[in-house]
């Protein structure tokens, strides 16, 4: 597998901003999935992400309708694009992701749930 197309941003992914993703969130038609490590979510998560770390896909694919708008999180945006490929591959078609992950999320002072 090459690295660098893991990591390319597909043409299909849709960028959001923190302020996007919490609007999405509050109403509730969007999943967020965060493919950040088991310490990286338990440290702050946006509240009610739900938790598949980078390499987890077919799960996602075994609780979601290929049909549902997933937001993609992880800490800066690269992770986010290598899980969207992989679900653009696995027939997903309404995937976004925070553009800046968690970090930019942090710098905008937005909500973040530890565990």
């Amino acid at each position: 597998m090459n690295l660098l197309n893991l990591f390319r941003h597909p043409n299909q992914l849709i960028d959001l901003t923190p302020q996007e993703v919490q609007n999405k969130s509050v109403h509730g038609a969007s999943y967020i999935i965060d493919v950040r490590s088991k310490g990286e979510y338990q440290s702050g998560h946006i509240d009610g992400a739900q938790h598949y770390p980078l390499g987890q896909e077919h799960e996602i694919l075994n609780h979601f309708s290929k049909e549902d708008h997933i937001i993609l999180i992880c800490k800066t945006g690269h992770r986010s694009q290598a899980a969207a490929n992989e679900l653009f591959k696995l027939g997903f078609i309404h995937v976004s992701h925070l553009k800046g992950g968690m970090d930019k999320w942090k710098r905008e002072e937005k909500p973040v749930r530890k565990e």
